[in-house]
């Protein structure tokens, strides 16, 4: 049960903070890319707890789990993108998004 919490709580912290890193990028906020680059950080570490855990199901849901591991990863390389001051962070968020929409139809809770 702790550890469902947890997802929880890194799950809605990091949604948080990348919508408001994202939204503060647009507007050439300072410090917008250090708020994305949180929330980057603590979606790849509940992907990555969240495919630890799930080692012992089923092998379908365990590929799918290390696929969002990757998806999450893209948000990793748009923060990236956001300190080098290049555009390409949109596409990167973009297939993040695709891809994380696509699993939450095919992984069943």
């Amino acid at each position: 049960m702790a550890m469902k919490k947890l997802h929880t709580i890194l799950l809605s912290s990091a949604g948080v903070l990348l919508v408001i890193g994202a939204m503060l990028f647009t507007l050439d906020v300072k410090y917008s890319n250090y708020i994305f680059a949180v929330g980057a950080v603590l979606a790849i570490l509940q992907a990555f707890l969240y495919a630890i855990q799930n080692k012992t199901t089923n092998h379908r849901l365990a590929r799918l789990q290390r696929l969002y591991f990757i998806a999450t990863l893209f948000l990793g390389v748009a923060a990236w993108f956001m300190f080098v001051s290049s555009n390409s962070w949109v596409p990167m968020v973009l297939i993040y998004v695709v891809i994380s929409l696509f699993l939450s139809f095919r992984i069943k809770k």
